[in-house]
Formats: C-alpha cells, sequence, structure tokens
C-alpha cells in the first residue's frame, strides 16, 4: 500500500475478494484463501492509517522445511517509500515491488518553470519528493 492510501480503501477491497473468493470450487483452495484474506483482514486492523513509507503486508500458508503447513503473516513498512499498491492471489509471494526499492540509490534534482510558477523536485528510483513550489502573477505583455 502507498503511503496515502486509506487503510480503509484496502478493507473495503478485501471484503469484496473475500464475497468472490467464496466461489472458489475447490474446497481446500476456498479454505486456503478465505484464511489468508481474513488475516490480512485481521492484520489491517492493527493500523489507523499507512504508515510514512506505505505498508507491505504477506499472508498465506507456507510448506516449512520439514514438510508442514504454517499459515504466516508479515507486515512491515518498508525503508523507503513503496509507490505500488498491489493485491495478487498466488501460490507465491511477490516481492518484486520490494526489489525495486533496492535498485536505484541515484538522486536527480529537477526544476520545473512556466508562466505560472517554478517547482523544484527530486527524483530517486520511481520516488518522487516536491521540495518546494511556488507560482508567480506575472503581467501580460503589452504591445
Amino acid at each position: 500500500m502507498p503511503p496515502r492510501d486509506q487503510v480503509s480503501r484496502v478493507t473495503k477491497m478485501l471484503g469484496d475478494e473475500f464475497g468472490t473468493a467464496s466461489n472458489i470450487k475447490s474446497r481446500v483452495n476456498r479454505q486456503s484463501v478465505l484464511g489468508a484474506i481474513t488475516s490480512a483482514q485481521q492484520r489491517l486492523k492493527l493500523y489507523n492509517k499507512v504508515p510514512p513509507n506505505g505498508l507491505v503486508l504477506y499472508t498465506g500458508t507456507i510448506v516449512t522445511d520439514d514438510g508442514k503447513e504454517k499459515k504466516v503473516t508479515i507486515d512491515f513498512e518498508p525503508f523507503r517509500p513503496i509507490n505500488a499498491s498491489l493485491y495478487l492471489c498466488d501460490n507465491k509471494f511477490h516481492t518484486e515491488a520490494l526489489n525495486e526499492l533496492l535498485e536505484s540509490d541515484d538522486k536527480f534534482g529537477f526544476i520545473v518553470m512556466d508562466g505560472n510558477g517554478t517547482l523544484f523536485g527530486t527524483l530517486s528510483g520511481n520516488t518522487r519528493e516536491v521540495l518546494h513550489k511556488f507560482t508567480v502573477d506575472l503581467p501580460k505583455k503589452h504591445g
């Protein structure tokens, strides 16, 4: 969940998914998906709002080294802002969005100017930050 996302939006989406998952024909698969959605809903209740860098939540059933099934729920705030909002129901945890956080540490500055004002900002990976922004009221050209 990105930093400015709403916990209530994700909770509602999970509720909708719960209804859809109830129609899964395979009993084992249906119970697994419904259990994961319920775990995610319960974990989200611990959050009043999304943390400043966003929220990553993985929930599901894994097979341990000794072959036993174990339910896991992992939630954390990433060390840098995450800009992806992703919900996937699959047989593995998808970590591609986290890999992007590790890739680019290069930071670029940019200045955008037009007749209405100026914006100063930075870009690092897919994270952009507005440092300063102001508007100007320029007189119109006179013939």
